[in-house]
């Protein structure tokens, strides 16, 4: 009993040969090296990102520190200048 459904859902493919192996040219060289540059960049990248991501809250540490610093001398002299006009 060899029945073939009416109601396939496959297309026909006419321009492919009857083995159905569908056969790709190889890359050319040149699109494989321009490929393997894209990569290195894209990977490049990826790497860049990730360490100024990883080492900014390292190196902007010192730089708040600093301000947290400053604004405490602000302070304390601001409030040694408001002691000294309420004790007048």
């Amino acid at each position: 009993m060899n029945q073939t459904p009416s109601h396939s859902q496959t297309p026909e493919f006419g321009h492919i040969p009857q083995t159905g192996i569908l056969y790709q040219q190889p890359p050319s060289s040149e699109q494989i090296a321009r490929a393997n540059r894209w990569n290195k960049f894209k990977a490049f990248m990826r790497d860049a990102i990730a360490v100024v991501v990883f080492s900014s809250p390292i190196l902007a540490t010192p730089f708040m520190v600093r301000s947290c610093s400053d604004d405490v001398d602000r302070q304390t002299l601001q409030a040694v200048k408001f002691q000294m006009e309420v004790s007048k």
